[in-house]
């Protein structure tokens, strides 16, 4: 027959519920109400607050699946949360990822990857990856970036990251969940939630897994690309890194189109040569006739470099045509 708890020691009882910890309504939870050591008291009252945050985690989750149930109550099973990670760095690419979760989740802790530590991040991740129906990844490049601008850049990389994971399901997605705003581009039908990886568990989970596999190229990039601290930074513009643009200037993985960047050696000779001949043409004839030079030495000039004339281009043409308007 089991003791009676008055007749445990506070250190018994402690083991006791470390092993089975009661519920309300158990006698065991009734016998430690009743007991009035001060130590046994605040056993109880750690159980209370430790029932008391399980509940609001519960909570919590289910809020964070409620956009998920809405649409599977319309009978769409293939839900994929989207998000990204890598918009503000100043190197390496912007990394997206879609995630298609099980409806019963066989593990928690899933949650906007910025509120994560590093290491629970990686367990997350890790958990994700094992037990998420599908998951999917695009990357787009630093040189593209340059090219098209991070915004386009970004959602290329969602658009693969869905693409990626129709390939692994057999199948595109039904819906997707994608943090911030729409996304043009999308093959699939959408719903843009802001702040979504902190109120939806798909996004959050696109969020984890982009972040990860981002951080971990940065890592290896920094044995690459030693001396800048990729590793620590992770290609933000932290005052060590910025330090190290001053003492060793870009490297190949540096977005050349970033203010930071750019004022640390972004463009070449031949780009700065050639935008000054764009801004001093005045005439059409003059432009081009430059544009006409940038064509013929184009292989000898970045893409993202291509893209910054070609705009200059069009500015100056529109400068040059107001103005003959104007003196007539």
């Amino acid at each position: 027959m089991c003791r009676p708890l008055s007749e445990l020691s506070v250190k018994e009882i402690r083991e006791l519920i470390a092993g089975a910890p009661p519920e309300p309504g158990d006698s065991l939870w009734v016998e430690l109400r009743q007991d009035r050591r001060k130590a046994v008291r605040g056993m109880l009252d750690a159980l209370r607050r430790r029932r008391e945050r399980q509940a609001a985690r519960r909570r919590r989750e289910l809020a964070m699946r409620r956009h998920e149930a809405e649409l599977w109550g319309k009978g769409l099973e293939l839900v994929a949360g989207v998000d990204e990670a890598g918009r503000g760095p100043l190197a390496g690419p912007v990394v997206a990822a879609a995630v298609v979760l099980p409806r019963e989740m066989p593990f928690a802790g899933i949650d906007d990857s910025k509120k994560l530590s590093p290491g629970r991040r990686e367990e997350v991740y890790d958990l994700i990856r094992q037990h998420a129906v599908a998951v999917g990844v695009g990357s787009v490049s630093h040189t593209v970036i340059d090219e098209i601008n991070i915004l386009r850049a970004t959602h290329k990389a969602m658009r693969e990251a869905i693409e990626a994971l129709g390939a692994d399901l057999g199948r595109p997605p039904e819906h997707a969940l994608v943090d911030g705003d729409e996304v043009s581009v999308l093959p699939v039908p959408q719903t843009a939630i802001h702040r979504g990886d902190e109120l939806s568990t798909a996004i959050a989970a696109a969020s984890i897994v982009a972040k990860v596999t981002r951080d971990r190229l940065l890592v290896q990039y920094e044995e690459t690309y030693p001396g800048y601290g990729f590793a620590r930074h992770k290609g933000y513009g932290t005052p060590e890194h910025l330090a190290a643009l001053t003492r060793l200037g870009p490297c190949e993985i540096h977005r050349r189109s970033f203010t930071p960047v750019l004022q640390h050696g972004g463009f070449s000779d031949k780009y700065e040569a050639f935008k000054r001949m764009l801004l001093d043409a005045r005439t059409v004839e003059e432009l081009d006739n430059v544009a006409s030079r940038i064509a013929e030495t184009a292989g000898a000039i970045e893409r993202y470099e291509l893209s910054r004339l070609r705009e200059l281009y069009r500015r100056s043409y529109k400068r040059i045509r107001v103005g003959m308007v104007a003196q007539r």
